[in-house]
């Protein structure tokens, strides 16, 4: 039996937007080897060394030359959602090839950006698995709806190479819904 929070969220969606609200990493507060006796660490001086002259008088600055290899291109991925029920709330996992780059951040501070209204959280964990979610409480989203992702691609990325799946909805006050009534097409450029 799903359960339901006062506000319509289902305890399922809430949760699936605070695991992708807390970020990537080792954030667990275990004992990693860090531990110092609960004593702050005593600051170490270090010298700046003297700025050097980047330029003889009367010489111009050489001129840069481009370096081959190990550069990313931004691309731009949309994800364009449609819904043919009310929804309230969806989740969607967007499976990417790491080889051929990430998204442009990390954790919740992954560049997307949506034209829906409610709340949006995107969270990439760098690890090949993007998630999307959003949530309007009290009330329905409105769609169409378009989300807009930076990708720092190491290789051109295709719309082929992106698998967007709806994995969970929230519908009919705040209930589990049926991810087939969100769709979601995706384009890069």
């Amino acid at each position: 039996m799903m359960r339901t929070i006062k506000a319509g969220l289902t305890v399922g969606m809430l949760v699936a937007a605070l695991a992708v609200t807390s970020g990537c990493g080792d954030n667990d507060n275990s004992d990693n080897g860090n531990d110092n006796g609960g004593v702050n660490p005593t600051p170490i001086r270090t010298s700046t060394p003297a700025p050097q002259p980047t330029q003889t008088a009367g010489v111009p600055d050489p001129t840069p030359t481009a370096t081959g290899g190990g550069g990313t291109t931004d691309q731009t991925v949309t994800f364009a959602l449609a819904a043919t029920e009310a929804v309230e709330g969806f989740k969607i996992t967007v499976a990417y090839p790491t080889a051929k780059g990430s998204f442009a951040g990390s954790a919740d501070s992954v560049e997307c950006t949506t034209s829906g209204d409610g709340i949006f959280v995107p969270n990439d964990n760098d690890n090949g698995s993007l998630q999307l979610v959003a949530a309007k409480v009290p009330g329905t989203l409105t769609f169409p709806q378009t989300i807009t992702c930076t990708f720092e691609a190491t290789s051109t990325l295709a719309a082929s190479d992106l698998t967007a799946t709806v994995t969970e909805t929230t519908q009919n006050g705040g209930q589990a819904g049926d991810p087939t009534v969100v769709t979601v097409t995706t384009t890069v450029s």
